[in-house]
Order: C-alpha cells, then sequence, then structure tokens
C-alpha cells in the first residue's frame, strides 16, 4: 500500500513540475511576443506610392508629399524622415497629431521638424482635443502649421494651374463641413482631399473632382491576429473618383504595442507622366 502512494506522490510532483514549466514557458512567450510587439509599435517604415491622374496638371511635372497620421504619442524619427526620396512639396498630418497627457513641447518639436522638411498642413482627428485645444492652435499658429478647418489651401505650382488640398474637420464630433471645403476650392484644377476618418469616402461623389483622399484614425486594426482585426490593414483603395489612402498610422493609442499592421508615414508622388 505504501509504495502504491509513494507511486502517485512522486506522480504529482513530476506533474506539478510539469506544469511548472508549462507556466514558465507560457509567461515567457507572452514577453517574447511583448516585446515583438512594442518594437512593431515603434517601426519607421516608409510606403512609397507613385500615383498617375490624367487630369493632374501636366505641366506641373510632379507632387511630392509627406502624409503621416495618428502620430499621438511617439516622437516623429529621424530614421523615418531618412527614408524620404527627396525633400516634399508639402507636408500632411492626417489628424490626431496628440492625445490627453502629451506634453505640449513634444508636439512642438514634432511639428517643428516636420517643417524643416517643407510646408506642414493638418486637420483634426479625434483624439486631437483630449489636449488643450486652444494651446494646441495657439502651438500650430507659431511653428506656421496650417490648420485645415473645411478650408482648402492651394498647392504653389509653377503652371499657373490651381492645385487644392481639402481639408475636413473631423466626423466624430459633427465639425465636418465637405461642402465649405469645395466652396472653398471652387477655382481648382485638381484636389486632394485630407480628412482623419475614412468614412468621409461616403460622401464624395465624382462630380466633385475629388482625385485623392488620405486618412487615417483605424490604426489598422493595430493588433491582428491570423489576419484578422478590429479594423481592416490601411492600403490604397481603388475609387470611382480616384483613390482613397487608408494608413495604419505612426503611433498607437491605448497600448504601445502592434502586430500585423506596422507604424508608417506614406511618400506620395502624384503625376500626369507614366510612373516608372
Amino acid at each position: 500500500m505504501s509504495s502504491i502512494l509513494i507511486f502517485f506522490t512522486k506522480a504529482n510532483e513530476r506533474k506539478s513540475g510539469d506544469y511548472v514549466i508549462y507556466l514558465f514557458a507560457g509567461a515567457c512567450l507572452v514577453l517574447i511576443m511583448t516585446a515583438i510587439m512594442f518594437m512593431k509599435a515603434h517601426g519607421n517604415r516608409m510606403d512609397r506610392q507613385k500615383l498617375q491622374y490624367s487630369d493632374f496638371p501636366y505641366d506641373h511635372g510632379e507632387l511630392n508629399m509627406l502624409f503621416i497620421s495618428d502620430i499621438h504619442r511617439r516622437r516623429v524619427s529621424e530614421k523615418l524622415l531618412a527614408k524620404m526620396p527627396k525633400k516634399p512639396d508639402l507636408i500632411c498630418i492626417g489628424g490626431d497629431l496628440t492625445e490627453k497627457g502629451v506634453p505640449l513641447e513634444r508636439i512642438r518639436r514634432n511639428v517643428r521638424r516636420l517643417g524643416e522638411e517643407g510646408p506642414v498642413v493638418m486637420v483634426l482627428g479625434n483624439n486631437d482635443p483630449e489636449s488643450d485645444i486652444l494651446k494646441l492652435k495657439r502651438l500650430l499658429k507659431q511653428e506656421r502649421v496650417k490648420l485645415l478647418e473645411n478650408q482648402a489651401f492651394s498647392i504653389p505650382s509653377k503652371s499657373g494651374k490651381n492645385i487644392s488640398l481639402l481639408g475636413v474637420s473631423e466626423m466624430k464630433f459633427g465639425w465636418d463641413k465637405l461642402d465649405l471645403a469645395l466652396n472653398d476650392s471652387k477655382n481648382a484644377d485638381f484636389r486632394i482631399l485630407l480628412c482623419h476618418n475614412p468614412d468621409i469616402d461616403k460622401q464624395i461623389k465624382e462630380e466633385t473632382g475629388i482625385r485623392l483622399v488620405l486618412s487615417g484614425h483605424t490604426h489598422g486594426g493595430q493588433i491582428r491576429l491570423l489576419g484578422f482585426g478590429l479594423y481592416e490593414k490601411g492600403k490604397l483603395h481603388k475609387k470611382t473618383y480616384g483613390a482613397q489612402l487608408i494608413s495604419n498610422g505612426y503611433g498607437t493609442t491605448q497600448l504601445p504595442l502592434r502586430l500585423g499592421a506596422p507604424a508608417e508615414a506614406h511618400f506620395i508622388t502624384i503625376t500626369a507622366d507614366k510612373v516608372d
């Protein structure tokens, strides 16, 4: 009888030892995955988009833009900016430049550094009002960042053609007034739209003359498991009016982690010529 008890005691000890090993292995796996997701969240992918439009003013040559959205708490890295093939004609911030708790000096440092690369325009996102919005607007004005609130920004053109960037305000709060931005660009020969929320796409008709929409907000789902996430991964979508580029964004929200939706910014070249 005693030998049987000894056998089962040793068997239970072995099982307990196995559980400890499994628990340790599981904890290590979680730590490794968390470290990987943290590194992914701080990546500096520069997506290149070369777009051709038959109605883009031929004599303008090409238009080069840096599009960065959803910076949130991140600092814009020199590693990211070093990946630009050339100086952009314009830098577009697609909203959520900041969020609650981000120091104003970090925001200032980000927009000032971007401003060293070219003129900066931006729209507000749903998280920007979490900061002191009056202080934020004052900072943007001091750093010569053009905040577009249902307005159009005329992109300088040697050809004399009017290329307009329309900035539409955050949809979550009902601030979006596409009609005002369109009216402000009524003399435009070519239109690009900047709006934080990609749902602005539902308001766009071919007759508006908007050929490209730049949006963020979704973070590409931020954490995607087996290809699935809360939102679709960011990409360029073909539309009847032209195209919509939805970015994964550069920063993160809630958790500083990413998986399957890399942190990114976009260098966009638009031309009327065939792109190699």
